[in-house]
């Protein structure tokens, strides 16, 4: 279907929710603030949300730049492409095309569109009436005005300097919309284009007045081709940042929020908007808001919601109270949500009568989720040595990551913390050292990154040169060091562990085991239950040590066969497969060695419960992907098993499964009471942390 169509039927309300998936940006910085050759206004929200973001079905726009931007004009009514599934985003716009798309996207911005009077144009003629009504609207609002006083010029293609005269103007006569600054106030600091000496005056200040709300950009960092023909792609993404300023949003209700990630224990804005099928605003509709830090245990299988549930705003969570806020005349309401210590948020947004309560089964609403990072409290440093690694050999290259933390150990992504790394290289048996000082900041994802390398100096054996790195963070930070050899930490004395490189020939200097499984349910049946025990042997820069034999041993008559010889593969491997013929529970204590290395590992044989049963005792294990816990009471190891159905406790107060399983750690005491297992009743834990 053209452009110049009638349009076609907009799409109704979906029956339940809207999931949003919301594109993200800083909000505006104030006047006083502005940044040169920095965008100083950005609008905080964004027209292109909720419904806006469903696929338009254009075949020709998938992985196009504007496929999202093409997908919210057509939620809007803005276009309709060239033909059925099309939107040719390469086709460059004449004047009467830009006239419609300016038309039908003033209502949703909040322009009241005058009467279609005739404002005298005499090339219009062979034009429908609907696109002249659209022409001589925008002429009469002095958008967009003809060329001169009797023609308009409908074929003549739009130039970029020409949309952005016209966009200023649209902006100028739109009303302000949540999050967004009004053209008139902007005052450009910036002469970021270098391309338009022959521009008026009047379209540099239109372009750069843009640039600075973050709707128009170069087409290259310095330059703005403002002869450049403007293309229906480039017309998209010019018109919904535009949008994004005014009072446009999408049919329905919407929740956004401006940034990408929120810190912890703080408090923030969210934008809600609600609008008719038609995209007008609804005022005076009341809205409640609630969160939960695990969305499926916020609802019963009723869909009522459960404790998890917690009001953001208004007297309680789930219900349309007094003191729920309404939308205001634009349709718009402004609520701060409070987020605790969580790593993740989900928020719902809902309106309806007084007194009614949510159902997530029936209500309408919208949702948010928002990513959570903490304040970070260290500067935490690793190294890219593998893990059984003393020494590096010469030549290697070691890279050293340094990451912002919380006090949880969770990277935190915040960008530009900087700090100082002092490093002290020593060679020729300590005659030489060299010292430098990097400064360094973190990027977006808060680390930063430092690579030494130490070259061999002759082709004998016997050379060596050692690294001292000291790491100083600003602020309150402390430095955490998780380096293979730990060469981060400083005495003061100068007397710090270094990495040190060498030529030496490799030799076995490290062995390490484990079992593949950490528990097994003990067994007498047939050949009794399987396990595997694994030795990695690695030399002293932590490569494989190939074709070397580990001698096992064990503690258990009924386990690893004493004596028993595996030798190490390419990878350093050597692992023993056996079978333990017993239904006993026993914790395995295993030994592998290789001439003076020697090195541990625990199996536990466990069993598992039938019937009821109630005790407690000493957890071991924890094992949350599978709803196991193994505990160690006296002679007894057990294998507990619970699901989201049983009750739980820590200490005296009751919590979810959820809050169960993030506290569960070895060495806590559990309790519990096992009703039966077929068929399965309600169980009892109570978890005491120690």
């Amino acid at each position: 279907m053209s452009e110049s169509a009638e349009p076609r039927k907009r799409w109704g309300l979906p029956a339940l929710a809207f999931l949003l998936t919301v594109s993200l940006v800083f909000g505006p910085l104030p006047s006083a603030m502005s940044l040169a050759g920095a965008v100083d206004h950005p609008a905080r929200y964004s027209a292109c949300v909720a419904a806006a973001t469903e696929p338009a079905g254009f075949r020709d726009m998938v992985g196009n730049f504007a496929e999202g931007a093409a997908n919210c004009l057509a939620h809007y009514g803005i276009t309709y492409g060239t033909e059925s599934g099309m939107f040719s985003p390469r086709d460059v716009i004449p004047r009467w095309q830009m006239a419609l798309f300016l038309q039908r996207a003033a209502r949703p911005a909040g322009i009241v569109l005058p009467r279609a009077k005739d404002q005298g144009f005499t090339d219009l003629g062979s034009f429908a009436s609907h696109i002249q009504a659209g022409i001589n609207q925008m002429a009469a609002l002095g958008i967009m005005p003809g060329i001169t006083g009797t023609t308009y010029g409908p074929a003549e293609p739009v130039t970029r300097q020409g949309m952005a005269l016209l966009l200023a103007k649209f902006l100028e006569v739109a009303p302000t919309g949540p999050g967004g600054t009004g053209i008139s106030s902007v005052r450009p600091d910036d002469d970021q284009f270098k391309d338009l000496d022959e521009v008026t005056f009047s379209t540099t200040q239109a372009i750069a007045k843009l640039y600075e709300l973050g709707v128009t950009s170069g087409v290259t960092a310095d330059t703005f081709n403002p002869d450049g023909w403007v293309t229906r792609a480039q017309m998209a993404v010019f018109i919904t940042r535009m949008l994004a300023h005014t009072n446009a949003r999408p049919a329905g209700l919407a929740v956004q929020f401006a940034g990408e990630v929120v810190v912890r224990d703080t408090t923030f804005e969210v934008s809600v908007t609600l609008r008719s099928t038609s995209h007008q605003p609804i005022a005076n509709r009341a809205v409640d808001v609630f969160t939960a830090e695990d969305p499926k245990d916020a609802f019963d299988k009723k869909g009522s919601c459960t404790t998890d549930a917690t009001a953001a705003i208004g007297a309680g969570e789930c219900a349309i109270d007094r003191a729920d806020p309404t939308t205001d005349t634009g349709g718009n309401l402004l609520a701060d949500v409070e987020v605790g210590d969580v790593e993740a948020l989900r928020i719902w947004v809902w309106s309806g009568k007084q007194g009614e309560l949510f159902n997530a089964n029936t209500s309408r609403f919208a949702t948010l989720d928002v990513i959570t990072r903490g304040v970070p409290s260290a500067l935490l440093v690793r190294d890219d040595l593998p893990s059984s690694a003393v020494k590096a050999a010469m030549g290697e290259a070691v890279t050293f990551t340094f990451q912002l933390v919380d006090d949880k150990g969770d990277p935190v992504s915040e960008g530009g913390v900087p700090f100082v790394v002092v490093t002290q290289e020593i060679r020729d048996g300590g005659r030489r050292v060299e010292s430098t000082t990097l400064n360094k900041t973190t990027g977006p994802d808060g680390s930063a990154q430092a690579t030494f390398l130490s070259a061999d100096p002759s082709d004998e054996l016997g050379d060596m040169a050692s690294l001292d790195l000291d790491v100083r963070p600003g602020g309150d930070l402390d430095v955490l060091d998780k380096t293979t050899i730990g060469i981060v930490k400083d005495d003061g004395k100068g007397n710090d562990p270094t990495l040190v490189w060498t030529d030496e020939r490799a030799e076995p200097s490290t062995l390490r085991l484990m079992v593949v499984q950490e528990y097994i349910v003990a067994s007498s049946a047939g050949n009794g239950a399987a396990a595997t025990v694994q030795a990695t042997l690695s030399d002293q820069y932590g490569r494989p040590a190939v074709g070397e034999d580990v001698v096992f041993s064990s503690n258990d008559s009924l386990g690893v066969p004493n004596g028993v010889r595996r030798t190490t593969d390419s990878q350093g491997l050597a692992r023993l497969n056996y079978q333990r013929d017993s239904d006993k529970g026993l914790i395995e204590r295993i030994t592998g060695s290789y001439k003076r290395l020697a090195s541990t590992a625990r199996q536990y044989w466990v069993t598992r419960n039938s019937g009821a049963v109630s005790g407690s005792g000493t957890v071991r294990v924890v094992d949350t992907d599978e709803n196991t816990v193994i505990v160690v009471s006296g002679s007894e190891i057990l294998l507990v098993e619970y699901d989201d159905r049983d009750q739980f406790y820590i200490g005296s107060k009751a919590v979810n499964y959820t809050n169960f399983e993030d506290n569960l750690s070895t060495q806590d005491i559990l309790a519990y009471r096992i009703t039966d297992t077929l068929p399965r009743t309600v169980n009892l834990f109570t978890l005491t942390n120690r």
